[in-house]
């Protein structure tokens, strides 16, 4: 990859982290996609829609926005499989995908593949996120447990905004 791209890579994820930040303990409102409330996917949706004018719904299927990111056209997916999760294969600005979980579920559920939470990876393990649980725009960390197990993926759509 050539300097320039490089270098426009990495401005398109601090970019994408910096948008993230100015939600910070915004509301959380489940079915809302800003500007002043949202839920996760809505979060999501905002920042990449709000910089780049794409739809990362698009193309994508499933019950839940997050599935739709998913599974949408845009993108790098990375799964992870196991207990042993690979968190420096994220880049800030990623997509991050967490399994559903029910009140008080402390391991992902078996009969649920897709989905049902996500954020923007920020670095230092982070990542930031609309918390239905906590009512706001949030901060959590790899380094809890809860949130390593339930982490499912990540998705790059900035890779694949510098290709074109």
């Amino acid at each position: 990859m050539g300097v320039i791209k490089a270098n426009i890579l990495d401005e398109y994820r601090k970019e994408i982290v910096n948008l993230a930040f100015m939600q910070y303990h915004k509301k959380y409102v489940h079915g809302t996609m800003g500007p002043d409330t949202f839920d996760c996917a809505g979060m999501v949706w905002y920042i990449y829609y709000k910089l780049f004018g794409i739809d990362i719904f698009s193309g994508g299927y499933g019950m839940s926005t997050t599935t739709m990111i998913m599974t949408s056209k845009y993108g790098i997916l990375t799964l992870f499989s196991g207990i042993d999760k690979d968190i420096s294969l994220i880049n800030k600005g990623d997509i991050v995908l967490l399994h559903r979980q029910a009140k008080n579920d402390y391991e992902p559920r078996k009969d649920n593949k897709y989905p049902g939470h996500c954020g923007i990876y920020i670095g230092n393990n982070s990542f930031i996120h609309a918390s239905g649980t906590e009512k706001s725009v949030v901060i959590s960390n790899f380094d809890n447990e809860y949130w390593k197990n339930i982490l499912v993926g990540s998705k790059d759509i900035v890779s694949t905004l510098v290709k074109k």
